[in-house]
């Protein structure tokens, strides 16, 4: 019987912990598009910001960003 409230304990434990992490990052832009116009090859490189940032309550991982 002491094994059986042990284990229920480090079983509920864990749970808890699980429960507890288990948020989610929102990723909200400022700007999804952007439009450089006409653009005019100089050699020179067109840069522009573009603003992340997470609302939600976990960490948000960018892995990889790929120019479309």
């Amino acid at each position: 019987m002491k094994r059986f409230s042990i284990l229920a304990l480090f079983l509920l434990l864990v749970a808890a912990i699980c429960f507890a992490q288990s948020g989610k990052p929102n990723m909200v832009i400022d700007q999804e598009i952007f439009d450089a116009g006409q653009v005019i090859r100089t050699g020179a490189p067109i840069e522009h910001v573009f603003r992340v940032k997470n609302t939600g309550d976990s960490d948000l991982n960018i892995l990889e960003v790929k120019p479309g």
